[in-house]
């Protein structure tokens, strides 16, 4: 029943409407439509490409010739079309020599003659087509005979999972109604555009109850952490720690930046483990309230740990602690460059349950690294961690409960830390079990950075400007979408990293220094590049995306991005949020390719207007999907086959606060009317359960 009930919750993607039979001379080229013809005559011709050669059919109706041509077809098809036989053709014609054809059309016959493979059994009535995603080797057509028969045999048997006062509530049909509608609609041409905006009751039943039973799982797991004890902070002190150490810092606290902290501080003080996200804008001064919470958490003789993506910024998060706070905040960094000895020295401070911050890359969570009082867990950029990641470093602070060994294990705090803003849709799916906050203020005295698209034309007039900036004393980033000419096979017209440092330096701006940044060299290598660009020795930093997250110069004033379109807006912003991090005006040039479109040119004109992360997000989504924010990996475990975050998102909001409902008055799903659903979960609920983890 299994394989069954994935085929008939493979729903359409869109809709043909073919309520309408067209004449030939009304059919539009590029436009779907349907006629019926009368076949005229067949012919195969030869093709030097193609050893079959083609099939044409040459059909008519009262008012023109149509011609139909397949490419790939059965060997016994030509003889299935006889002449004077009626058929029923649909497809998008197009022009040749001025006369209408249509390749490898849809076939249905009017006549009584046997169907044949190519040509669709006698047609059904003109109606509302279902479109599917393309399945090798099934045509639309077969797949829909298959779907026709597994329906008859086998929609009985499919459980209503969804609880009747629900259904009722929400106005929304029985299960197997609504899975007949979606593959096999009315032929009702008013259905269509509620059809292809997955609208209809049978569609918004399948999206509600999708997203009802995520959220479910996603705010359960929420609900089931709180019974797990952790090692909560004593709030009195937490506030008076924490005005010590905000005044070593040498910038005021923004109003969001405090309510962040005192967010999590409030969480902290409870006796069961925090699971926060907090998210800003680049530049908005995440990192440092990360720093004032573990600051925090160690003056009460706790280990924290911030793990980050890069070596680069692993680095930066070290010499900003130091930078703010000095000898009153204990920081170390553990990185896969660490020397021997000096990896010896941290291990041993960790494992005697020294108070610390230890920054570091995936590092911190490999076998030899045992903290014995690890208290709070920093994840910088979590999207660039797997779950498992994630979780080995939430494992290394499970450790013994001072009530008896027979009492749970401490748990650590979870704080994550995003510089790409989280659509609340996503916040509320992929991040559900996590609460949020959300700094969006920016701190005072950042200048906007002004984005400008530049067209290939306008190239050499964008280089000389940026020689100006140069010769000012600035320095400027030029980023690549690749590392090297040889990973552009099937690419046409994109730059790479190596062989344009190498242009800039010879062709461009030979008086000035070139640096090359891209995750191939080697750990060393990367460190002194950008060592040399900090102190001004480079002027001109050549890069791959490597420098995406984090990586802080305050000279930098200037960021040009090539093939920009070949990047998603938030992947934009994050670049563009490396510069405006000192006093002088910044700039981002967004560099095109000639062969940009004009879908491609409206999503990078948002980058023009706006300069708010959040808004981009949100775009962002919309154009891109969770696979932006997620990981294409970790977006693929997002179990919606009918619902969309985007276009859906009232229903997401809808399913949320039933499951809240049932969440508080019947949590085990115990209450009778709560049976499918609970016997939902017993079947196959639990199995997808592991997989919507954030940590």
């Amino acid at each position: 029943m299994g394989r069954v009930r994935d085929l008939l919750f493979f729903f359409p993607r869109t809709y043909e409407d073919r309520t309408k039979i067209a004449k030939v001379n009304e059919l539009r080229e590029g436009e779907k439509g349907t006629v019926t013809v009368t076949v005229l005559g067949t012919s195969k011709i030869p093709l030097r490409t193609r050893r079959q050669g083609m099939l044409m059919v040459r059909t008519q109706d009262e008012t023109g010739i149509l011609s139909l041509k397949w490419f790939n077809f059965y060997p016994d098809m030509e003889r299935r079309f006889k002449p004077g036989m009626q058929i029923r053709v649909s497809g998008t014609p197009k022009l040749f020599k001025g006369q209408p054809e249509i390749l490898h059309p849809e076939i249905s016959t009017l006549s009584s003659e046997s169907s044949s493979p190519g040509m669709s059994a006698p047609v059904t009535p003109p109606g509302v087509i279902p479109v599917y995603v393309e399945v090798e080797g099934i045509p639309s057509r077969s797949l829909r005979t298959i779907l026709g028969h597994a329906l008859e045999k086998f929609l009985p048997q499919i459980p209503e999972d969804l609880p009747l006062y629900l259904r009722q509530a929400r106005k929304l049909p029985p299960i197997g109604e609504s899975i007949r509608m979606i593959h096999f609609p009315d032929p009702k041409p008013e259905l269509i555009p509620q059809l292809k905006a997955f609208a209809t009751p049978w569609q918004t039943r399948l999206i509600y109850e999708e997203f009802l039973k995520f959220e479910y799982l996603v705010l359960r797991r929420r609900l089931h952490r709180r019974r797990d004890p952790s090692q909560p902070l004593d709030a009195t002190q937490a506030a008076a720690d924490l005005t010590s150490l905000s005044a070593k810092l040498p910038f005021q606290l923004t109003g969001d930046q405090s309510r962040a902290i005192q967010e999590a501080f409030e969480e902290m003080s409870k006796p069961f483990p925090m699971n926060r996200l907090i998210q800003g804008d680049v530049g908005s001064g995440k990192t440092a309230v990360a720093f004032l919470c573990a600051g925090v958490a160690i003056r009460q003789r706790m280990q924290c740990a911030l793990m980050a993506p890069t070596e680069i910024l692993a680095e930066q998060h070290l010499r900003n602690a130091i930078k703010y706070f000095g000898p009153d905040l204990r920081v170390e960094m553990l990185t896969g460059s660490t020397p021997q000895s000096e990896r010896t020295r941290i291990l041993t401070l960790l494992a005697e349950g020294v108070p610390l911050l230890l920054v570091g890359t995936h590092a911190i969570i490999e076998d030899p690294v045992i903290f014995k009082n690890l208290g709070v867990v920093f994840i910088d950029e979590q999207h660039r961690f797997g779950v498992e990641q994630r979780r080995k470093l939430r494992n290394k602070g499970m450790r013994p409960n001072p009530e008896g060994p027979d009492a749970p294990l401490l748990q650590p705090h979870f704080i994550i830390l995003t510089a790409t803003p989280i659509p609340r849709t996503l916040a509320l799916s992929a991040y559900g079990d996590l609460t949020v906050s959300s700094i969006k203020e920016m701190p005072p005295g950042r200048q906007p950075i002004e984005t400008r698209l530049v067209h290939p034309t306008q190239r050499k007039k964008t280089e000389d400007w940026i020689r100006g900036q140069l010769t000012q004393g600035r320095q400027a980033y030029f980023i690549f979408p690749l590392v090297n000419e040889s990973e552009a096979e099937g690419f046409e017209n994109l730059r790479d990293a190596v062989s344009e440092a190498e242009r800039l330096q010879n062709e461009v701006y030979p008086e000035f220094k070139v640096g090359l940044l891209h995750g191939q060299l080697k750990s060393d290598e990367k460190a002194a590049i950008m060592d040399r660009f900090k102190r001004g020795e480079v002027h001109i930093l050549v890069s791959t995306t490597v420098v995406e997250v984090g990586v802080d110069v305050a000279n930098a004033n200037v960021m040009v991005v090539e093939n920009a379109e070949r990047f998603g807006l938030s992947q934009l912003h994050q670049l563009r949020g490396r510069v405006g991090r000192g006093r002088e005006k910044s700039f981002c040039f967004l560099m095109v390719g000639y062969a940009t479109g004009e879908t491609s040119q409206a999503r990078l004109e948002i980058m023009e207007k706006t300069t708010d992360g959040f808004k981009i997000a949100e775009a962002d989504l919309e154009i891109r999907g969770p696979g932006e924010f997620l990981g294409t990996r970790q977006a693929g475990v997002l179990p919606f086959k009918m619902a969309n975050l985007v276009r859906d998102q009232e229903w997401l909001f809808s399913a949320r606060d039933d499951a809240i409902v049932i969440l508080k008055e019947d949590p085990e799903l115990l209450q009778e009317r709560h049976t499918c659903l609970k016997r939902y979960f017993e079947r196959e609920g639990a199995l997808q359960a592991e997989l919507f983890r954030t940590s």
